[in-house]
């Protein structure tokens, strides 16, 4: 449940912010956007299941004694936690009124991103491509 939780908040998330990047550029409908926006709740719901499915990925491969967790395992998925926290603290303080701490964790947040896609091909969140490519290659090859 814990890796369908981090599945799925990622799927919510880039789907709120491919819909934001078109309602601001496409639309020129600027922020903020009132809490009871339909897509702010998804993005609420999906920020809240990738700090919980990230911290259960955690909590259950550090009971895991019989394998070993390399460093790159422990840095994913403190890198996924990162990124949960800074997003819904960056709305927090924004919300609170406090602009610089907002701007500073958004900052941090956005570093958050970066790294993650930086690392994306030495991780193991590479599956989603190899195997996305592998299963299409099996379909088209008629495998």
């Amino acid at each position: 449940t814990a890796h369908l939780m981090v599945f799925y908040s990622f799927i919510g998330l880039f789907i709120v912010t491919n819909i934001f990047f078109v309602v601001l550029y496409v639309f020129q409908i600027h922020g903020p956007y009132s809490q009871l926006n339909p897509v702010k709740w998804l993005a609420n719901v999906s920020g809240v299941a990738l700090i919980i499915g990230s911290i259960l990925m955690i909590k259950n491969r550090m009971a895991r004694t019989d394998q070993s967790t390399s460093y790159k395992d422990l840095y994913l998925l403190g890198l996924v936690l990162g990124l949960g926290l800074t997003g819904m603290l960056t709305e927090m303080t924004r919300l609170a009124g406090a602009a610089g701490l907002s701007y500073i964790l958004y900052f941090v947040h956005l570093v958050f991103v970066f790294n993650l896609f930086a690392f994306l091909p030495f991780s193991k969140l590479a599956h989603l491509v190899y195997r996305t490519v592998a299963m299409a290659y099996a379909e088209y090859a008629n495998r």
